[in-house]
């Protein structure tokens, strides 16, 4: 459960321009929806997974990868028996391409890593060969951004509440995935400083957090997020026909253009991949 923009920013005078909370249920359900369609134009995801998957090993010294932000351990079935006893150490390994850094929004070439090659200082020399013999634990997607809110969060002290506060509702909006010390929460609405959120978002295991503790907010790419407005605000004037093919005008018809918006595709264009398994 995911969005890669704010239903305050669909709601805003300059995208929908829609006033009150009576429809904010319905366009944050249009805004997950439509971001999941440019994940699928993309073959890519843009939000950061945690999760553990698995790699057939070729008997090379490299390994093809979805799209990586960060490892949290490597192992390997090297007898073959579906265990994966061997655990690999950071110096075992490289990541590529270099200077990826998709943690740091600031770095140009911020993006994921595709590729582990094996460091020829460590002490491995290949990938096991044969099926599902290579786990990689950590962070899968294009990138890890974030940014500081102002506000800060209240005690959470059980591991499923769904609500709790904040200091002030500056910068969290519905439809924002926030992380608060190592759990993401997804906000679905608010009312005042209390937010109503999903728990362990995103593969993270929710936790009990201590009063005072920081917000960080998840950025996507701009291209992206634009093209989730387009998007959802072309599906929510569609309403407005009945999502009729074509609308009655004092000229006659106009037909209304459907799919994939043109300028969508070419938002993101620079973010489309060719398919490999999973993404």
């Amino acid at each position: 459960m995911n969005s890669y923009v704010s239903i305050d920013l669909l709601k805003s005078s300059s995208v929908l321009n829609v006033s009150g909370s009576g429809d904010d249920t319905r366009l944050r359900l249009l805004a997950e929806s439509q971001s999941r369609v440019i994940d699928r134009l993309c073959n890519r995801h843009f939000y950061a997974l945690s999760a553990t998957r698995t790699f057939d090993g070729s008997g090379a010294d490299t390994l093809l990868m979805p799209d990586l932000v960060s490892i949290t351990t490597l192992k390997t079935d090297d007898d073959i028996n579906r265990t994966f006893e061997a655990t690999w150490a950071t110096t075992d390994y490289l990541l590529r391409p270099n200077n990826a850094d998709p943690t740091t929004r600031e770095n140009s070439n911020s993006r994921p890593y595709t590729e582990i090659l094996i460091d020829s200082n460590g002490t491995k020399s290949y990938f096991t060969q044969g099926a599902q013999t290579v786990q990689v634990a950590g962070v899968w997607g294009f990138w890890q951004h974030t940014f500081t809110a102002t506000e800060t969060a209240d005690a959470i002290s059980s591991t499923t509440a769904t609500t709790f506060s904040v200091s002030s509702r500056t910068d969290v909006e519905v439809g924002h995935t926030i992380l608060i010390d190592s759990e993401q929460l997804y906000v679905q609405s608010y009312s005042g400083n209390t937010l109503t959120v999903v728990r362990g978002a995103n593969g993270t295991t929710a936790a009990t957090h201590s009063g005072g503790a920081a917000i960080s907010v998840y950025e996507y790419p701009d291209p992206v997020r634009e093209a989730v407005i387009i998007q959802a605000a072309r599906m929510w004037k569609r309403r407005d026909s009945s999502f009729a093919n074509a609308v009655g005008l004092e000229g006659g018809l106009m037909e209304i253009f459907r799919g994939i918006d043109q300028d969508v595709k070419q938002a993101v264009r620079p973010y489309r991949k060719i398919a490999m398994g999973v993404i």
